[in-house]
């Protein structure tokens, strides 16, 4: 990861966007905290990019114990690409997330890992 440096919430929710768009029983989750060029570990995988990247998340079952279907997606700060999308059945810390991730896409109500858009 790349310190301390955080993007804004209109930058991190425009690339998740362009990787999960917003569905019914589904939260999106992003890294405010940019993934720099190199190697970076995408749920159980490593993927390696040229260019940083948002890490997402989705929980497919929010609510549900883990080890449920969700999904992990890298997408280019710059131009909005998405570089990779892995099936996953983990999220990237059990409990609550870093202070960093950011809640982006909700539309139930029903994000438990993370804070939403709204705080």
């Amino acid at each position: 990861m790349s310190g301390a440096f955080e993007l804004d919430r209109k930058t991190v929710a425009s690339c998740a966007a362009a990787a999960f768009p917003a569905e019914p029983g589904v939260v999106v989750y992003a890294d405010r905290q940019p993934r720099q060029a190199g190697t970076v570990q995408v749920g159980t995988h490593t993927v390696t990019i040229t260019t940083p990247a948002v890490l997402i998340f989705r929980d497919e079952q929010p609510g549900a114990n883990w080890m449920h279907r969700c999904s992990y997606a890298l997408v280019a700060v710059a131009g909005r690409q998405v570089l990779a999308r892995v099936a996953a059945d983990r999220p990237p810390v059990f409990g609550t997330l870093p202070s960093s991730w950011i809640v982006v896409s909700d539309p139930d109500g029903m994000a438990d890992l993370a804070e939403t858009e709204e705080k």
